[in-house]
């Protein structure tokens, strides 16, 4: 019987002291796990108001950043005539449209042969948009054809010397183009190099060399400049004052319908976001009876270069002195 007893106690003792085991095996877990936090609200940064200096011949080119708040570089639109696409697979040829620039490509492949301007201006041709698809020169890939360009005005208003050029492809990392103005005996020859930290490489034919416009592709959000607009009907080139987004990573969206104060992060997570490059474009203002007036009621929801949402508004195109040519916008990140 004694043995009997001393067995069932031995039995509860050793439950027990499991029971013990899993009770503090437990404590020590739930002591590890952290108590939920709540998650607190998204604020969004402060209404910011920003004005550009275009000035009143729209002579500057300026780029900016949304999360910087700031100008990252300014040039003159005269500083350069064709851009080079910068991609790894680019080969595009883009016309400086700030100076409202217009091409003829011609039939001839030696550049020495062409000479006749003849047929210019009835076969002329544009940067139809700012798309890849539209370009008066475009793709140099496999490009043979040689092109006269008509390089519209300088500083002063007087015309540009028309130029002739032929732009060819050496290879992937390599443009190479032969140019000279309609008398130039001998035509000069310059080998143009890409580099992936910019969207394009700019060249100038008065300086013969290629010269810094673009800041580094990863630094900004939007180009503040004059640009070619094709309307339908009539078919016709016009040249117009806006914005043109940042062609790497950065998206945007317009809206007309909106109260701008009540776009909060949530709506803009909505919108249908674009790379095209004039989203932003010109038409947030109109021109009647010679004056300028600014839209209120168009919205601008952007996806910048760091992945945060914006929202914009132009308020204004004139200056404290009322001079033209220096819009103003507030923008506020989400």
């Amino acid at each position: 019987m004694l043995k009997d007893l001393s067995i069932s106690v031995l039995k509860v003792g050793r439950l027990r002291a499991g029971h013990l085991a899993c009770a503090a095996f437990l404590i020590l877990i739930t002591s590890c796990i952290k108590e939920e936090l709540p998650i607190p609200p998204h604020n969004a940064g402060n209404v910011i108001t920003q004005t550009i200096e275009l000035t009143q011949d729209y002579h500057n080119q300026i780029f900016f950043s949304l999360s910087k708040d700031s100008v990252i570089s300014t040039n003159s639109k005269y500083d350069w005539d064709i851009a080079f696409d910068a991609r790894e697979n680019g080969s595009n040829i883009y016309l400086n449209q700030a100076r409202f620039m217009f091409v003829q490509k011609t039939n001839e492949i030696n550049i020495s042969a062409l000479n006749d301007t003849i047929d210019f201006y009835r076969n002329r041709a544009w940067d139809a948009s700012n798309n890849s698809d539209s370009l008066a020169i475009g793709n140099v890939l496999n490009a043979k054809n040689c092109f006269w360009i008509d390089r519209g005005y300088d500083i002063n208003g007087d015309p540009i010397p028309m130029m002739r050029a032929k732009f060819e492809q050496v290879d992937n990392q390599t443009y190479k183009i032969t140019y000279g103005e309609q008398n130039q005996i001998n035509p000069t020859t310059a080998f143009i190099k890409k580099d992936s930290t910019y969207n394009r490489v700019y060249f100038s034919f008065t300086a013969n060399k290629i010269v810094r416009v673009e800041p580094p592709k990863n630094t900004w959000d939007i180009q503040f400049t004059q640009y070619v607009h094709t309307f339908k009907d009539p078919y016709i080139p016009y040249l117009v004052t806006g914005a043109i987004i940042n062609p790497s990573q950065t998206l945007a969206a317009v809206d007309s319908t909106l109260d701008f104060n009540k776009i909060d992060i949530k709506l803009a997570h909505s919108f249908h976001l674009t790379s095209t490059p004039d989203v932003i474009g010109y038409n947030w203002k109109t021109f009647e009876n010679n004056v300028y007036t600014v839209n209120l009621q168009y919205n601008y929801v952007i996806n910048d270069q760091n992945n945060f949402y914006f929202k914009m508004r132009f308020t204004a195109f004139y200056n404290d002195k009322g001079s033209k040519g220096y819009p103003k916008f507030e923008f506020q990140r989400l």
